[in-house]
């Protein structure tokens, strides 16, 4: 895990069948990355790594405007 990325952090997951998202922790998606869709029971595995890396590149971009803006 990404030592800046807080691992009680929610993501929003759709689902790949209907759509509906579904907030799981960071913590949850590096250790079960299969979700059960909360609204049609759909069963699809996450890409704990590409959640992780997309995570990593809005940390990134987060902290390069805080920079920016001297805070």
């Amino acid at each position: 895990m990404h030592p800046d990325i807080d691992p009680s952090a929610l993501v929003n997951i759709p689902c790949p069948r209907c759509g509906e998202k579904t907030a799981q922790s960071v913590a949850t998606i590096e250790t079960s990355p299969r979700l059960r869709c909360p609204k049609c029971g759909t069963l699809f595995a996450v890409n704990a790594r590409k959640v992780m890396e997309k995570l990593r590149a809005v940390e990134e971009q987060a902290e390069l405007e805080r920079r920016r803006r001297g805070v």
